[in-house]
């Protein structure tokens, strides 16, 4: 019999991807896949758009977000997959989230302006056709009105770190992150922990109360997997992996290139049974 595979990592245009949930859904069963990941950033508004296409098509989608969490000035994402979405704690987390997004974009705008470099906060209003807004946005904007010739440029002369009009944006701590998913009745994992994930922080999160780790991803060595792979066992801890797919900005579709096994979803759910009792 031949093994069914999903992709846990994708992005709609409800954070920072390029394609709508629905377009993902269709690229992933193009793609052979039996399953998706929807994993926007700090937002789970693109899931039911996405189930309702999973459903039409035959294909599973495993509803999740990613949280922004920073450890030691270092960003650390965590992947909460089956979170209750109607959680009174989710939501108020993610209205949190959605504010202070704007906030720091408003912020950035205000810091190009001062610069000469003309964009304005309904430009990037538009671009996010009001979803969650996000820097690569502001990229677009300033790659379409010349200011720089190509969407990386405009993360290394402005908005990425260490640019002229760079702002931190809001973030919890890793155990906090975990805690939440826990308490959403969520599976909480370590995305993309490459090697600036020492060990000693990796077992942190792990006493914490993280359920899986990270183990397939484009940013992960075949090293680096086999080692996460060991980290895992030793805890009894879950797997998973992805394409962290954006839509394709770099001009290459990844969807279902790096995926992990579909079996990997009865694992999910026998943990989430025994968590909720």
């Amino acid at each position: 019999m031949t093994e069914a595979w999903l992709d846990l990592h994708v992005h709609t245009y409800y954070s920072d991807g390029l394609l709508s949930p629905e377009v993902v859904v269709k690229k992933a069963k193009e793609a052979g896949l039996a399953g998706v990941g929807i994993v926007d950033h700090d937002t789970i508004a693109g899931i039911p758009e996405a189930e309702a296409a999973g459903k039409k098509l035959g294909i599973t989608v495993v509803p999740g977000a990613e949280l922004s969490s920073q450890h030691s000035g270092r960003d650390i994402h965590i992947l909460g997959y089956f979170m209750q979405s109607d959680h009174p704690k989710l939501i108020e987390y993610l209205e949190l989230f959605r504010v202070e997004r704007y906030r720091r974009a408003e912020r950035m705008v205000q810091k190009l302006n001062q610069m000469g470099v003309n964009i304005s906060m309904e430009e990037v209003e538009g671009k996010a056709s009001a979803h969650s807004i996000g820097r690569p946005h502001i990229a677009e904007i300033l790659t379409e009105k010349g200011y720089v010739e190509t969407f990386q440029e405009a993360f290394h002369r402005y908005i990425g770190y260490g640019g002229k009009a760079y702002e931190e944006k809001y973030r919890i701590t890793p155990q906090k992150a975990i805690a939440l998913i826990a308490e959403t009745g969520g599976l909480s994992f370590l995305a993309h922990p490459s090697s600036i994930i020492d060990d000693k922080l990796l077992l942190e999160m792990i006493k914490a109360g993280l359920d899986g780790i990270e183990i397939v991803h484009p940013k992960l060595s075949q090293d680096r997997t086999r080692f996460l792979q060991r980290v895992a066992q030793n805890h009894g801890l879950l797997v998973s992996g992805g394409s962290d797919c954006h839509g394709g900005r770099n001009g290459m579709l990844s969807i279902g290139r790096y995926k992990v096994p579909l079996s990997i979803i009865d694992e999910m759910k026998q943990a989430i049974a025994l968590r909720r009792g």
